[in-house]
């Protein structure tokens, strides 16, 4: 059970105020306590890299926690790239596409970098 590791993790974040716990799914993260997220941290990459209005990327953010919906909403909401949940159960998400479990991730990444390869022996100025 998380309630035990939790509780203790709470007892030590008591002595640092600038640090929160946010759990999600067999997870739990250590955050600061500013208004952070995964959307917010998506958008901060796309923007220091440039890419925020780039044609040139299409990313693919990849999730399984409730967590992750921040950002499959930036995606969504900026019309950029799109987010895959992974689960074995129906959800309401904000992601574009779902996968079942980690095997079927394996097997789309696995998939995309063929087709990648292929599209680049056929239009080498694109690779």
């Amino acid at each position: 059970s998380w309630a035990p590791l939790a509780e203790k993790v709470r007892l030590v974040l008591n002595e640092y105020p600038k640090l929160k716990l946010t759990q999600g799914r067999k997870v739990l993260e250590i955050r600061p306590t500013i208004k952070w997220d995964k959307g917010k941290a998506l958008e901060f990459l796309l923007e220091s890299l440039g890419y925020e209005n780039s044609d040139d990327v299409f990313p693919i953010y990849i999730g399984d926690d409730r967590t992750d919906e921040d950002a499959f909403k930036v995606l969504r909401r900026r019309d950029q790239g799109v987010g895959i949940l992974v689960s074995s159960v129906p959800k309401e998400t904000n992601a574009s596409y779902t996968l079942q479990d980690p095997s079927e991730v394996e097997h789309f990444l696995r998939r995309l970098v063929e087709w990648k390869r292929s599209s680049s022996i056929v239009n080498p100025t694109r690779a």
